[in-house]
């Protein structure tokens, strides 16, 4: 088990929490949905006429008397940096708001010729002080405490300094200036490359990207390609987006726009490092779009718990695992994919739309179609999944062990090592005795012959099926209090673990199995968002037939259907039924942010329990089960997982609702692990248990 550092968990779980109040009070009164589909548009336009726009940029550039180079990978962007630097006598270099430095390894470069370079963004100049890389794109040393600055700048000093945030503040100021007015360059990135002006744009919150791109004798500008933009109105769309998103400021402290000017001896390096292979990508283009605000960051449930430290090669995150795989090679990337839990919550947030959590499942299927497969996904996908008869001969073995295997109220008896690290954190459920279909089946064979089949399908999926077939019956029973007939599904996987995991072949398989046996029905509803997610979302696109895109239109979750269909129906049916139990609801991750029904559920609760719900502190962070990735994460999973119940318990509630099976296993599985005396039910239990009870 590995451990997982408690001081940075802290650290950054306080940071997300401000992030998040700061962002939203930004963001009032304005609708970001509308401006970020505004700026997707830019960054599209831009990206397609990226060759164009740069060559302008160029011209306008060299007409106002900057010089432009053009490096095609990191090698050639070093060398070009070394070439201005020595040309022009420089031996120390200062740098200002430059990850695309990081990214070619730009310091090591040059301190190897001579050249001695130094950070002046403040937290760059900590890290790199304490010989460490950046763990944030826009906070570098955000995992570093005042105690840790204070043991640095001392170090550095001499002597032992306070910690005292307003002297080492002071102490950093006067030391980088000291730095900044005897360089003999100052090397800058580039929040945008205007095309119409030649200029370029440079957000901070520092003084000190000023200072380096005016007082050393040379301003080295390295920029990548894809930060192009057309015009300055368009900049100024970015800027009104940027810092809100990126720290929740209104605006940076510095909004600086470099005009080329033949007093100034500028030089600009475009730096392509793979971005035009990613243009020409149909799938990853989208990537380019990233203006590097760090939301996603900021948000993801993983970042928070272990850090840039380990969740990064230079970018950092999902959006870094998949610059990653283009501008450092797919190796670098491997290990990276496994950290993406796939809960879709940076997608919420990004500026530009960017779909990170699919795409790293297009990099996992990248990864197994030019890298070996990871052994043991191979055989549960590729040799057990694919095949529904021997998952199914699996699932009889285990029904016919659980006498033996399992202990008081179904759970699996304690696993031993090296299995044990998977439930030392949460209960794990053995498989029911009896699954769903097959008790649906056995109430069947008691109606009558020649009963039609109902055209209403429900689909549990794997979990309802095999583990909680109490859900499915619970949403059978209250479908038909309402009156509709209702029949389950045939017990296949929709595919998702396996497409999920960058099985492709595999997901297909069973994928195209499932919508042969839905293909009569007129209305599927759903109890799973992670496979409504694979029904509507993923699975279309991987299978390709007319069949598939044609289901989409038929799946609804089992919660949007009632509260659509039956709203007025329902409100009368609970209006007579007393209910005092308190309730907290989880936003299960794809109900909430693929699906967008989390709302939808919390109306429909609301109107079985007759009282609002107590809303719990992150209700729509991850739970940690993520399929697979308690597996392959379990420390991590264990950590998501303990502050679930820790904000379930804060919010006094005796009763979870949630929509989905897995956070259901994990939820359960923890608090029954922990001793905890919450009760965690679908939506679908609370329902029926609430329409059976009597007025």
């Amino acid at each position: 088990m590995k451990k997982i550092d408690r001081h940075l968990r802290r650290v950054l779980k306080e940071f997300s929490k401000s992030y998040l109040q700061k962002r939203e009070s930004v963001f009032a009164g304005m609708d970001f949905e509308t401006l970020r589909t505004e700026l997707v548009e830019i960054k599209d336009g831009a990206l397609s006429r990226c060759e164009e726009l740069n060559a302008l940029f160029e011209a306008k550039a060299r007409q106002g008397g900057a010089k432009v180079y053009h490096a095609s990978d990191s090698a050639e962007a070093n060398r070009l940096v070394y070439e201005v630097a020595k040309e022009r006598g420089a031996r120390f270099l200062v740098k200002s708001k430059s990850m695309v430095s990081e990214e070619t390894g730009l310091n090591e470069f040059l301190l190897r010729r001579g050249i001695e370079v130094r950070e002046t963004d403040l937290g760059e100049w900590i890290v790199q002080l304490a010989g460490e890389p950046p763990t944030h794109m826009v906070m570098p040393a955000i995992h570093l405490t005042r105690k840790d600055v204070a043991r640095i700048f001392s170090r550095r000093l001499g002597k032992n300094l306070p910690e005292d945030i307003p002297t080492l503040v002071a102490i950093a100021r006067h030391e980088l200036r000291q730095e900044i007015f005897r360089a003999g360059a100052g090397l800058t990135g580039a929040n945008a490359l205007i095309a119409e002006s030649g200029s370029i744009m440079v957000v901070t919150n520092e003084g000190n990207g000023r200072l380096v791109s005016t007082i050393p004798p040379v301003h080295i500008v390295l920029a990548s390609i894809e930060k192009i933009l057309p015009t300055i109105k368009d900049a100024l769309l970015l800027l009104k987006l940027l810092p809100r998103n990126a720290t929740g400021q209104t605006i940076t402290s510095y909004v600086s726009f470099i005009a080329p000017s033949p007093h100034q001896d500028l030089h600009i390096i475009l730096l392509d490092n793979h971005r035009s292979e990613i243009l020409a990508d149909p799938t990853f283009k989208e990537i380019l779009r990233c203006v590097k605000c760090s939301a996603c960051l900021n948000v993801c449930p993983v970042y928070q718990i272990v850090g840039g430290k380990k969740y990064a090669h230079i970018y950092m995150g999902g959006i870094g695992t998949l610059l990653t795989a283009w501008i450092h090679g797919l190796k670098e990337s491997r290990d990276l994919t496994d950290f993406c839990l796939g809960c879709h919550r940076c997608e919420a947030f990004c500026a530009t739309k960017i779909r990170i959590a699919d795409l790293v499942i297009a990099l996992r299927e990248r990864l197994h179609e030019e890298l070996r497969k990871p052994s043991w996904k191979k055989l549960a996908f590729d040799g057990v999944l694919a095949r529904p008869n021997i998952t199914q001969a699996l699932f009889s073995s285990a029904r016919a062990s659980r006498p033996v295997l399992s202990r008081k109220g179904g759970f699996v008896r304690n696993l031993l090592p090296p299995f044990k690290k998977y439930d030392r954190f949460r209960s794990l459920p053995w498989p029911a005795a009896i699954s769903l279909s097959q008790q649906v089946k056995e109430k069947s064979s008691q109606k009558e012959a020649g009963e039609r089949r109902a055209k209403i399908v429900l689909f549990g999926g794997c979990l309802v099926e095999h583990f909680y077939p109490e859900v499915g019956l619970d949403a059978l029973s209250v479908l038909a209090k309402l009156g509709y007939e209702a029949t389950p599904a045939e017990a296949v996987c929709c595919g998702f673990p396996a497409a999920n995991s960058g099985f492709r072949s595999a997901a297909a398989k069973t994928f195209r199995k499932l919508v042969a046996g839905l293909e009569d029905a007129d209305v599927v509803l759903t109890l799973c968002p992670t496979c409504t997610t694979m029904l509507t979302h993923l699975g279309p696109g991987i299978l390709g037939t007319q069949k598939a895109k044609q289901l989409v239109e038929k799946v609804t979750p089992f919660s949007r259907f009632l509260l659509k269909k039956e709203k007025s129906k329902l409100q009368v049916l609970f209006s007579s039924r007393p209910f005092l139990k308190s309730a907290t609801y989880h936003d299960s991750c794809h109900h909430k942010f693929v699906l967008q029904a989390a709302q939808e559920s919390r109306e429909l609760l609301e109107i079985a329990l007759g009282k609002r719900l107590e809303e719990m502190e992150d209700s729509d962070s991850c739970c940690g089960f993520g399929g697979t990735f308690s597996v392959s994460h379990p420390e991590v999973s264990e950590s998501l997982l303990e502050d679930k119940i820790e904000s379930i318990r804060n919010s006094g509630a005796k009763l979870v609702a949630l929509d989905c099976p897995g956070c259901l296993m994990q939820i359960r599985g923890g608090c029954e692990r922990k001793g905890e005396g919450f009760e965690v039910k679908h939506t679908a239990q609370i329902l029926a248990e609430r329409l059976h009870t009597k007025s």
